[in-house]
């Protein structure tokens, strides 16, 4: 980062990137609220409405890969706008969709541009940030992501039923202008990498990717052939070993491999991560499906006990620095995957006779331990990496992230269906989602073996932790 950015400036330019990740996920959480009355306009039934939700999914998929290539070619903040106009346009399309066609072309656009606002935009972040402040503004950047899925619901529901769902999509208009606006201003120019284009690379990412999240969304689903689904999976399989086969081989490859090679990005984001990844997406899935079909109650009380879980997780925000900076990645790290797991097998013993203050305590005691885990992955996974390699490894890691947010509901659905199963029922219980969070809880644990192999002293020049000498380590 250059040294003419002050503190104020780093945090707009933040700001800025965090607006953008919150547009795309406050669209997608809105959206599942508006697919009845999206279904009727349309004349289709609601499940025909999932193929606009797989359309753009697979549409990131694909593009993803190539994202950081793009970036280098024409420029971060150049491709960073162009993605977040982009985006917006495709809303507006989405909006003014009149067929079921017309929509899903609308989505492989929006899905397309929001391939390239999440690695693009941790690009911009990963080479503005000072080591020493990466904790501190990586907090503020999850933020606003975190209060997305919360209001996503509500504001769903409330556009639906007043408005129509049209102004679901046009919501993203102001948000998308006043972003791009501040974009031209604020974010800076970064100088352009030319390197040639591994189109085999592009194809063999994006087959295996697309192959692999299309897998693991149809596993799940109850009126997809389940060996149509596998076969997708091992396809996937197939085509990631050749695309990690190319990376290996080739003189410029689309992903590079370099990253791997330091080892607090090898053992947080690529062995850590999908354990606890894996919690993260179940917990908001299992929970509230056991709260409202299991006990009876109402989404607006299931929802505002999980506001809990996110209030929780805000909390820390303002702490994790200090905690860091006393005790250290690793210790703060190993701590908080045993309370994390801990917290996530006492939801599972939740009853119908738990009082409802008891439940909220305990989601924001999760959300408490999540807040630590996520922050500490966040940004010890950039601790080592040199700035040569941060356009690979902020692609690669926007791709566990896509690929552990789909294995994670997807096997959540399938604990849930063989708990079910289990009983000899077809009919959904509490226990059934009792036993997918036990599962979960009992899988997340597998984490500590990654990160009891950080050494003591990782993610120092992070968090200024003072080693055992007790002198501290300056921040870089």
């Amino acid at each position: 980062m250059s040294e003419t950015f002050s503190q104020r400036h780093t945090i707009l330019i933040v700001l800025i990137v965090a607006v953008a990740s919150f547009m795309q996920m406050l669209d997608a959480s809105v959206l599942v609220t508006a697919i009845p009355q999206m279904a009727r306009s349309f004349s289709v039934s609601p499940l025909a409405l999932g193929v606009g939700i797989t359309a753009y999914v697979m549409a990131t998929a694909i593009l993803l890969p190539a994202s950081g290539w793009i970036a280098d070619r024409i420029g971060t903040k150049r491709l960073f706008i162009i993605a977040l106009v982009s985006f917006t346009a495709a809303s507006i399309l989405c909006g003014l969709s009149q067929t079921l066609p017309q929509f899903v072309v609308a989505r492989v656009l929006q899905g397309f541009a929001g391939a390239c606002l999440g690695p693009v935009g941790g690009l911009i972040l990963m080479k503005i940030i000072h080591k020493r402040d990466l904790i501190r503004m990586m907090n503020i950047f999850s933020a606003p992501m975190l209060i997305a899925p919360v209001l996503g619901p509500p504001i769903g529901g409330l556009i639906t039923t007043y408005l129509s769902w049209q102004w679901i999509f046009y919501l993203n208009l102001p948000i998308g202008v006043i972003g791009t606006l501040l974009a031209l201003r604020f974010i800076p120019e970064q100088p352009l990498l030319r390197r040639p284009f591994d189109l085999l690379g592009f194809v063999l990412n994006g087959l295996a990717l697309g192959s692999l999240i299309f897998g693991f969304d149809k596993l799940s689903g109850a009126s997809f052939p389940k060996s149509v689904a596998v076969a997708f999976l091992v396809l996937g399989i197939v085509f990631g070993f050749f695309a990690i086969r190319r990376a290996r081989r080739a003189r410029h490859p689309l992903i590079s491999l370099e990253p791997i090679r330091y080892p607090s990005y090898r053992l947080t984001s690529i062995f850590a991560m999908p354990f606890m990844r894996l919690p993260v997406a179940a917990l908001p899935f299992a929970l509230p499906i056991m709260l409202q079909v299991g006990f009876g109650m109402t989404a607006f009380v299931s929802g505002m006990l999980f506001l809990g879980h996110t209030l929780g997780d805000l909390t820390m925000k303002l702490l994790t620095t200090r905690v860091f900076r006393k005790f250290g990645y690793r210790r703060v790290m190993l701590f908080n995957v045993v309370t994390f797991a801990t917290s996530l097998a006492a939801c599972a013993m939740i009853t119908r006779q738990t009082p409802l203050i008891t439940i909220a305590l305990l989601l924001f005691a999760s959300g408490c331990f999540r807040s630590f885990l996520m922050s500490g992955i966040g940004t010890l996974s950039y601790a080592e990496i040199p700035q040569d390699c941060m356009t690979s490894a902020t692609t690669f890691n926007q791709i566990v992230l896509q690929l552990t947010q789909a294995i994670g509901t997807s096997l959540t659905v399938i604990f849930i269906d063989v708990a079910m199963h289990a009983r000899g029922s077809t009919v959904l219980d509490a226990s059934d989602c009792r036993v997918a969070l036990a599962i979960v809880a009992a899988i997340s644990l597998f984490a500590l073996l990654p990160l009891y192999r950080l050494a003591a002293d990782a993610g120092a020049e992070l968090s200024g932790h003072k080693g055992r000498n007790n002198t501290e380590i300056p921040a870089a």
